[in-house]
């Protein structure tokens, strides 16, 4: 036998709290598929741009790391060269009393504590 429910007395329940978790329900399916189906895809999206800016950036960093490097290496020869060249050049003249021309090529040999060697 099923059950006889008077409908005057389930009314108030459907108009009161169960409307309003009926609502609630709906209003919560609603804002999960709008998430799932439009904010999840566009951070997504906006991470793996973001992330592909980054590769960029360091790709770029590590050539201009390296053409630094190079550009040092053949500043450091070409002092290294110019030194050579200017001792010859004094050490051919014999200039200075101990033959060095008093160049600025042969530099001072600092001791510790920052005071030039004799």
């Amino acid at each position: 036998m099923i059950a006889q429910v008077d409908p005057v007395a389930l009314a108030p329940y459907l108009a009161g709290p169960g409307a309003a978790t009926l609502v609630l329900l709906l209003v919560g399916a609603a804002c999960y598929r709008l998430v799932v189906s439009h904010l999840v895809p566009l951070a997504t999206t906006s991470i793996d741009r973001h992330l592909k800016q980054f590769d960029a950036l360091i790709e770029s960093q590590k050539l201009e790391a390296q053409q630094t490097t190079k550009a040092l290496t053949s500043l450091d020869k070409a002092v290294r060269a110019l030194e050579r060249r200017i001792a010859h050049i004094d050490g051919a003249t014999g200039w200075g009393a101990d033959g060095d021309g008093g160049s600025i090529a042969r530099r001072a040999v600092v001791d510790g504590d920052g005071r030039a060697k004799p």
